[in-house]
């Protein structure tokens, strides 16, 4: 009996060594190829260099790849709220199992399907000052025509536009999962009360959402905080560096400069910050779930 199920647990993890694999080759051994690189100078042409923490000394003085953390975490913390109130209108306008919310329901989530290269050139098209769709309405209304992509601020709130197109499509349908399984019988017993909608959404859907909060909050950070392709096809980081988010800075430094240790070491810096903002919204969920408010 003993071996027969151990042949089954046998039988079974073979069919995880795929899975491993994969993670293994695109994960982890990057990041402890990374780790290691960012101990040596390298630019592809001459032999790897030891060089100790000399990248990181040198990074902390780089006024540019602070710079760029500090464009990451303004570009995060304006596009998650926008992201946040989008889809969770969307999830409840369109919660309804009939044809229309159906259909409406793929013509948001669409944007989450096109890759990010081709979502990135239509909408740089778009905003295009000359040639773009979108001035080319406002300069038929009698307006002059906006620089979406030249103008420091406003490059950094058109790109969060799209970064927001892109992704709340997909969190709505998290809304949506989470709209659908809140029991009807609580509004029905709101409604004897005679709770308005707004008391309903407000004292039953939201605190019945917390889960689907916070999940919908924290993907809207990971995907916004490693954003690199909507910044790289649109802007290339410009004008100057208003829009260089940091995983852009490391791939300039790596691709453009050649300085495959710094860069490592730029990109081991973001991984960690990275990494605190996972665990700091973790364990905000841990308290939420261990005080019973969930």
């Amino acid at each position: 009996m003993y071996l027969k199920e151990l042949k089954i647990v046998k039988n079974r993890f073979i069919f995880t060594i795929p899975a491993f694999v994969f993670h293994f080759l695109f994960y982890i051994l990057p990041i402890i190829l990374m780790i290691v690189l960012s101990f040596f100078s390298w630019d592809l042409l001459s032999p790897m260099k030891y060089v100790g923490l000399r990248n990181f000394s040198q990074l902390m003085k780089d006024k540019w790849f602070w710079n760029s953390i500090i464009v990451s975490f303004k570009y995060t913390f304006l596009a998650v709220p926008i992201i946040f109130v989008v889809s969770l209108i969307l999830g409840v306008l369109l919660q309804e199992e009939d044809r229309f919310s159906k259909i409406m329901r793929v013509f948001f989530y669409w944007p989450y399907m096109i890759p990010m290269v081709a979502a990135g050139t239509m909408w740089k098209w778009l905003f295009s000052r000359n040639f773009g769709l979108v001035n080319y309405i406002i300069t038929s209304m009698g307006f002059k025509p906006v620089d979406w992509l030249d103008n420091p601020t406003l490059a950094l709130f058109t790109i969060v536009l799209v970064q927001v197109w892109v992704l709340a499509g997909f969190m709505m349908m998290l809304f949506i999962v989470g709209l659908q399984a809140i029991p009807e019988e609580f509004y029905e017993a709101a409604s004897i009360d005679g709770a308005t909608k707004f008391q309903k959404f407000w004292y039953i859907t939201l605190p019945l959402l917390k889960n689907t909060n916070i999940s919908v909050i924290t993907l809207s950070i990971a995907n916004c905080f490693r954003n690199f392709t909507i910044a790289y096809i649109m802007t290339t980081g410009g004008p100057g560096y208003a829009t260089t988010v940091a995983p852009l800075y490391v791939y300039q430094k790596a691709f453009t400069d050649f300085r495959l240790g710094y860069a490592s070491a730029g990109s081991l810096i973001v991984l960690l910050i990275s990494f605190v903002i996972a665990y700091t919204v973790r364990k905000v969920q841990e308290r939420e779930i261990e005080g019973g408010k969930i």
